[in-house]
């Protein structure tokens, strides 16, 4: 995932195990199509974001897609450990204030993806949490 240009953001790391209060981190700039997110300077981003059991984020990709979306985050991300760990909550919130959600519950090291169509497309704020956004 890392052949990208690189789009650093920044703010809290760790887990996130308060209900209500998810980390975030954000970039002025925001994660333009073809590019791939850093933290910190870091594009690693296992040494960040990190849920309850294990579960954590390695890479965060914005890329194109033909079809019914016109762009897609793709999540290199493990989910937690364990019979009834739960899952790793993620929000990414674009340019244009509109934020897509994704829950990541296999604890298997695979990319995950959220596709959507927007006006205004560049990720200007990540979000994780060991508890869902939505209730």
């Amino acid at each position: 995932m890392s052949n990208y240009p690189i789009t650093d953001f920044q703010g809290d790391c760790g887990e996130s195990s308060q209900q209500g209060r998810p980390n975030s981190v954000g970039s002025v700039k925001g994660l333009q199509c073809n590019e791939a997110a850093s933290i910190q300077g870091n594009t690693d981003l296992s040494t960040c974001m990190r849920a309850n059991n294990g579960a954590m984020v390695y890479g965060i990709t914005l890329t194109g897609s033909p079809g019914i979306y016109d762009f897609v985050v793709n999540v290199d991300a493990q989910g937690p450990h364990g019979f009834g760990s739960g899952s790793m909550y993620l929000a990414f919130t674009d340019e244009s204030g509109d934020t897509y959600y994704l829950s990541i519950y296999s604890s298997t090291r695979s990319v995950h993806t959220v596709r959507y169509n927007s006006e205004k497309p560049a990720i200007k704020r990540i979000w994780w949490s060991d508890y869902s956004f939505t209730v």
